[in-house]
């Protein structure tokens, strides 16, 4: 975009978005818009494997990224959808030499990387981003506890319940007929629940019946958000 000044308004624009540069200083956010690349990835590439070396933190601008790790039985365990304007990948910039996920485009995505040295500057000059870091990083901590509780005390139809409000209340939804899709497979909607597609698919016909979901093949309606979130704290 170098000598768009249009483009680099609308790149800034959007930089301030991002959780990372929330109440950056105007400086912060002029040298974060020359610093970053854009880079557009199809449908189903992986950005980096779990153990590539890291030398990007990636900012969704368009699409959908999957981020998941294979577990100790050999099973992929879906870690998070992201959707703009999350980032990911700072983790292995920050000691970690190497990558702790795997990253997976779901859809055409546009990204702009932040390479290490830009990044490692701006957190050492701007302690405005490196305060959003932090509390990103926390919040996300918060969210794996959370997670971890309910997924390991829940029935089926509580996980699925769960995953499903999660994607519903983070945005990684399209909304038709003034309702919200999930537009994930039962495969995926078990990688994200912890179990298995069988179950998944379970739990979905049973929650169906409850009259919270319709499902299609492969599109998951969540018809009733409130009622689903009374049946995942047992109050329905």
């Amino acid at each position: 975009m170098a000598g768009d000044d249009n483009g680099s308004e609308t790149l800034t624009a959007f930089l301030r978005d991002v959780p990372l540069f929330r109440g950056a200083p105007d400086r912060a956010m002029a040298i974060a818009a020359t610093a970053v690349r854009r880079r557009v990835y199809e449908a189903g590439i992986t950005v980096f494997q779990e153990g590539d070396k890291g030398e990007a933190l990636y900012i969704l601008g368009g699409g959908q990224v999957k981020l998941s790790k294979i577990d100790l039985g050999g099973h992929e365990k879906t870690l998070a959808i992201l959707q703009p304007p999350e980032f990911f990948g700072e983790m292995a910039l920050l000691g970690e030499s190497t990558r702790s996920a795997t990253a997976l485009t779901l859809n055409e995505v546009t990204a702009y990387l932040l390479f290490n040295d830009d990044f490692r500057k701006l957190l050492a000059d701007y302690p405005a981003i490196s305060l959003n870091l932090t509390t990103t990083l926390a919040s996300r901590l918060r969210g794996m506890d959370d997670e971890s509780q309910i997924l390991s005390y829940k029935d089926a139809q509580g996980r699925v319940a769960y995953v499903l409000l999660r994607l519903y209340r983070g945005g990684v939804v399209e909304i038709d007929d003034k309702r919200a899709l999930v537009r994930l497979t039962h495969q995926e909607l078990a990688s994200l629940a912890g179990t298995s597609r069988e179950t998944v698919t379970r739990a979905l016909k049973a929650l169906e019946a409850e009259g919270v979901i319709e499902t299609r093949p492969k599109e998951v309606f969540i018809t009733d958000a409130e009622a689903l979130a009374e049946i995942l704290h047992g109050v329905r």
